[in-house]
């Protein structure tokens, strides 16, 4: 069992989490809910020995441990596999696997990958995965250092029975997600996080979709995709080769329009971590005088309401506002077609009708609006 006691997580500038006290018992599944900045994440990287609290204590089997590094909650089997794996991807998967560690089970990674990613194997390239693949491939790395906790952080869709059966073989399983369905259906116990504070702990069986929503963002009505959004059967790389196309047309002749194009991988695909949040910005924008530039990039931080400084890395943002921050630097090119995909994971009920609400206008203006199926959806 884990026990956490008035942990507080404090900046110069804010305060992420205020005197959380919570309990984590073996055998069970937890989903941790609550808007963008409700310290989640935050939470989570406490658990897993990323983030040192600045007050109040966590017990582990009835003994108060401190977590310095990641690599102290392992040996204690707490493991954490996060929404944005940083994996190796010029490497292949076996080669992703034993990074870390001084020899694996190959055999056991075999049979674990099987399970979690049927369609490839030991040689297969990182590089060639989609984001929701290589989140598989960080699961089966992790699986394999036999935890006792087990953080899964925004995963994607994974089938109700195969969460049971790792809890069942007595393992204590958190969840981190936006998806209220999925959190009532897959867990013991949700816990409501709002503004740094623990709001609520429940039976799964004793509280509805629709009073979460109630609670936390005060929102009673369905959140439904609209109309104007158009489904279409393309895949992730169709759009990348269309999008890659029209970039280079518009570099010829200044008046053509991208084709817009929001991934499902926000951190590799419309991004990288290693770039600086100016760069992420005006990356269709490198002519223009720097002040030029960064009136634009400000503009663009403005529009979707995310406080950071200019040449702070993107790995500093947090996925809602990495996604934000995308969404408008698309929009503010007025594409002819917008391709979407997974366009609401990662954010939560006010935030998904930010969205919409944005896209509406940009519908309006005459941009289609597209909601592609990637390959992992289709074969889901």
């Amino acid at each position: 069992m884990i026990f956490l006691k008035d942990i507080d997580v404090k900046y110069s500038y804010k305060t992420v989490l205020d005197k959380i006290s919570l309990s984590f018992e073996e055998n069970k599944i937890y989903s941790l809910l609550g808007e963008n900045g409700a310290g989640k994440s935050t939470l989570a990287k406490v658990l897993c020995g990323d983030l040192t609290p600045t007050g109040g204590g966590k017990f582990f089997n009835n003994q108060k441990v401190c977590f310095n590094t990641p690599h102290d909650a392992i040996e204690k089997g707490i493991v954490c596999v996060h929404q944005r794996p940083l994996l190796a991807h010029s490497v292949t998967i076996k080669e992703n696997l034993l990074l870390g560690q001084k020899k694996i089970n190959l055999s056991q990674a075999q049979e674990l990958l099987k399970e979690w990613l049927p369609e490839y194997n030991f040689k297969t390239s990182v590089k060639s995965l989609l984001q929701e693949e290589t989140f598989f491939v960080s699961l089966t790395a992790a699986l394999l250092r036999s935890p006792s906790f087990l953080i899964l952080d925004e995963p994607p869709f994974i089938a109700p029975e195969k969460l049971r059966n790792l809890a069942q073989n007595g393992m204590t399983v958190v969840i981190i997600t936006h998806n209220l369905s999925e959190a009532l259906e897959k867990s013991d116990k949700v816990i409501l996080l709002k503004d740094g504070h623990v709001l609520e702990e429940k039976d799964s069986t004793q509280i509805t979709e629709q009073e979460i929503k109630q609670k936390l963002f005060g929102i009673s009505k369905e959140i439904k995709m609209p109309d104007f959004i158009k489904t279409e059967s393309i895949t992730e790389k169709q759009v990348l080769v269309l999008h890659s196309k029209s970039i280079k047309q518009r570099y010829k002749d200044k008046e053509k329009r991208i084709t817009g194009y929001i991934p499902s991988d926000k951190t590799f695909t419309a991004s990288n971590p290693n770039l600086t949040v100016f760069q992420l910005a005006t990356a269709y924008h490198t002519e223009e005088s720097k002040a030029a530039l960064e009136a634009y990039a400000k503009k663009l931080l403005d529009k979707s309401e995310v406080n950071i400084k200019l040449y702070e890395k993107a790995f500093c943002l947090s996925g809602g506002m990495l996604q934000r921050l995308i969404l408008e630097r698309e929009i503010a090119e007025n594409p002819e077609v917008l391709y979407l995909f997974n366009p609401t994971k990662g954010l939560d009920a006010e935030g998904t009708e930010k969205l919409y609400s944005k896209l509406k206008a940009l519908s309006d203006k005459g941009t289609k609006i597209i909601l592609g199926i990637s390959d992992v959806e289709k074969t889901a």
